[in-house]
């Protein structure tokens, strides 16, 4: 199918450039890589996330992470 599109213009030389090294036409360049870029959304929308679960590590907690002032101080040391 034959269209117009608005590319960025970096894509756009990256592309005419990957298009020189591999002998291919600009529009097989671009044509790949959106199907490349489509397949990796469709296949990483499908994942589900890994369940958490959180460590108890044990002890009481040494700062309180709210105090953003506390914590700096113990990482400037």
């Amino acid at each position: 199918m034959k269209t117009s599109l608005n590319i960025d213009d970096h894509l756009f030389q990256l592309a005419k450039k990957e298009a020189l090294k591999s002998r291919k036409s600009l529009s097989e360049i671009i044509s790949y890589w959106a199907r490349a870029g489509r397949e990796f959304l469709v296949q990483h929308k499908k994942q589900k996330p890994i369940p958490f679960k959180p460590l108890d590590l044990g002890g009481p907690a040494l700062i309180d992470i709210n105090s953003r002032n506390e914590w700096m101080d113990l990482i400037d040391k």
